[in-house]
Formats: C-alpha cells, structure tokens, sequence
C-alpha cells in the first residue's frame, strides 16, 4: 500500500511516500495503527485523546475522502493509492 504524506507530516516519516505491507482486507485503520507503530511521532497528528482517528486529520483512500465512505473501516484495496494531510487552518 502506497502513502502518501503532506506537510508537517513529511519531515516525521522522512519521505513523501512509503510502501506498508498490509494483510488482504486490511481497513484505514489498520493501516494508520501500522504507521503509528512505524514512526511513533505521527500519533500526535493522527489520534485524538481517545485514540480514534483525529477529526482534523483528512485521509484519502483513491482521492475519495474516508468520511464519504466507511470511515476507519474502509476497506484497502492491493494498488489503492492513500494521501493523509495533516489538520489544516486558513482565514
């Protein structure tokens, strides 16, 4: 599974894009569990106090955003291309 970083997320995996190994099947939340044990910094970005997927960060599963699909548990696909952006603020 190809993902792809942005921002201030970049410097913390030390590239724009990594290759996770993910079993068949594997959900989005798999997959950010897999990352967060891979470089431990990123759950700051990625969880919130509960340990659910932060609201404000913005996961893409095939340029689709995950809160029009299924969430954490989209379902990953072999080849399906992942973009995860950390919280943005604008004015």
């Amino acid at each position: 599974m190809r993902v792809s970083f942005y921002a201030t997320l970049r410097p913390i995996v030390g590239d724009r894009s990594v290759e996770i190994p993910l079993a068949e099947g594997a959900t989005v939340r798999e997959l950010v569990d897999a990352l967060a044990s891979r470089w431990p910094e990123l759950s700051e970005q990625l969880f919130d106090e509960e340990g659910g997927l932060s609201r404000r960060v913005n996961v893409f599963v095939g340029g689709r955003d995950i809160r029009w699909l299924e969430g954490v548990e989209t379902p990953l696909q072999p080849g399906q291309e992942v973009d995860i952006f950390p919280p943005v603020a604008g004015g």
